[in-house]
């Protein structure tokens, strides 16, 4: 993710932050010192990355169990707003993606047990104490974040947690999309309940509710699409009357190709001879760093992740996705046949539903 930077790595799986992270840790700082000086800032900003701290450990559990079911794991990204654990796909069968989403909610549960009884042990005789992140008991504070942290992830609704355990149980009766329709309806249900109850009383949960409503959306739109293209072969979709340009072009040339056609990534070929490819986020970074008499062959991808005509293009799709590329080359053997995109993609799927 653009304006994240690794800061360890533990079990083979990277912990980066996002920028936006020590944001929020000046804001609390400031908002703290404001409430009630400088100390309470100092424990807000404390208590923040404790709390952070116990989001990674929550992460980490999904992160491991998917692994042990063969789930590659880029990294765990920081935010703002919580952890993400970024995973190249998620277990195919429903026993497997119950038992992941379930890891981190029981994670937090024990943690938030450990925080409760190291609070009894260390401090026998106190009193409990409002919750807050600017003063009180850290460990009191820890216990109560976690366990409310478990509670809010397990309700059935995506993109949580308790989302993907109803569409995992479900999908032990159904299919896929079938799972994943109903999980999203009732969990578009809930939201709603919560946005009409927020107004009336709690402005923050009618925001969670949007929340949680557009990523039950996007839940199903991205299912809908796996599986539409889990059985079609990538000839099917992909692009196969492709311009191709020559290594000598130049960006300005390359540019007006684009402003007065619809190509947008470009085979670079001499002859018959594929020797790259030009994406469109290649080209329009080279515009910002280098002259527009540039020569594509200095700019161009050498280097490159391809696919077959017979490759699923739901393979194809998911390559794109944890590469971060936004085309494939379309290869038989070292012989170029054509182009995938994720618009292409995106635009065959759109079609099909039309068609159906």
């Amino acid at each position: 993710m653009r304006w994240s930077f690794q800061i360890a790595k533990f079990f083979g799986i990277p912990i980066r932050v996002h920028i936006t992270f020590f944001l929020l840790l000046i804001f609390i700082g400031l908002y703290g010192s404001r409430l009630q000086g400088a100390r309470s800032g100092l424990f807000g900003i404390v208590s923040i990355i404790l709390i952070f701290l116990c989001v990674i450990i929550h992460e980490f559990a999904h992160s491991l169990v998917a692994r042990k079911y063969g789930v590659k794991i880029k990294d765990i990204i920081l935010l703002p707003i919580g952890g993400v654990s970024e995973m190249e796909e998620l277990p195919s069968q429903p026993k497997q993606e119950i038992n992941v989403a379930l890891a981190g909610p029981l994670t937090s549960i024990v943690l938030s047990l450990i925080f409760f009884f190291a609070y009894r042990l260390l401090f026998p005789e106190a009193k409990a104490v409002n919750i807050s992140i600017f003063q009180g008991n850290l460990f009191l504070n820890l216990f109560a974040i976690n366990l409310m942290l478990a509670i809010f992830n397990l309700i059935p609704a995506f993109p949580m947690d308790g989302g993907r355990v109803l569409r995992g149980i479900l999908g032990l009766k159904m299919d896929l999309l079938q799972a994943t329709r109903v999980a999203v309806g009732i969990g578009e249900f809930l939201a709603i309940l919560f946005f009409f109850f927020g107004l009336f009383f709690n402005p923050w949960l009618a925001l969670i509710a949007v929340f949680i409503f557009l990523g039950a959306e996007g839940e199903k739109r991205a299912t809908e699409l796996k599986v539409e293209i889990s059985d079609v072969p990538v000839r099917v979709a992909m692009l196969s009357n492709v311009e191709a340009i020559s290594p000598d072009v130049t960006l300005s040339q390359v540019l007006e190709k684009i402003c007065h056609g619809l190509q947008q990534d470009f085979p670079i070929m001499e002859g018959k001879e594929f020797l790259g490819i030009l994406s469109r986020g290649t080209f329009f970074s080279a515009l910002h760093n280098h002259s527009k008499e540039t020569k594509v062959r200095e700019i161009m991808s050498r280097e490159f992740t391809s696919t077959s005509e017979d490759a699923p293009l739901s393979e194809a799709f998911q390559r794109m996705n944890s590469e971060k590329l936004s085309v494939l080359p379309v290869m038989q053997g070292k012989i170029f046949k054509g182009l995938i995109s994720l618009e292409q993609i995106g635009k065959y799927h759109m079609l099909c539903g039309l068609r159906k």
